[in-house]
């Protein structure tokens, strides 16, 4: 069993909810390279809105994959689940979310602490980066909330 053959165990309520947040991760994290990429010294007004958006997009996909892994029962004992070797990648591979979500964290902090000592303040690049890191370790770490809630329970255990 891989990671795309868990679909079926989310709620479709879930599913959706997922599914909209991971659109705005991608929206955040695109209005967030843009403004890292494509300011100076100071941002300009659109680069102002664009930022704005990350930032609305960032809250917006905590929300949802928050809500979808809010909503999304444990799976049972008592499921047809198939026996805990068919399907150790699947969990090898929802565990690698929780992996990354730390390593997101990391950088949020190395590019949060990079800010801070700045003689001039952080900078709009370091803001935007670390919006981006915040982004991608909310994202990773509430999606695998959602999947470790599907993954039949002999697999959660660690190895």
């Amino acid at each position: 069993m891989l990671f795309g053959d868990l679909a079926p165990f989310v709620r479709p309520m879930s599913r959706w909810l997922a599914t909209a947040g991971w659109f705005c991760t991608l929206v955040g994290l695109g209005a967030g390279l843009i403004v890292a990429v494509g300011t100076g010294v100071s941002l300009s007004s659109s680069m102002q809105a664009i930022q704005t958006v990350s930032l609305v997009a960032t809250a917006a996909a905590a929300l949802l994959i928050g809500t979808a892994a809010a909503s999304q029962p444990l799976a049972d004992r008592d499921d047809d689940a198939p026996e805990p070797w068919f399907y150790p990648t699947a969990a090898a591979q929802v565990r690698s979310f929780l992996l990354g979500a730390l390593v997101m964290l990391l950088g949020l902090v190395g590019f949060a602490t990079a800010g801070l000592f700045m003689p001039s303040g952080p900078s709009p690049q370091s803001i935007a980066f670390s919006q981006i890191f915040l982004l991608g370790s909310v994202s990773c770490g509430l999606t695998f909330l959602l999947l470790n809630k599907i993954l039949p329970i002999a697999e959660r255990r660690t190895r």
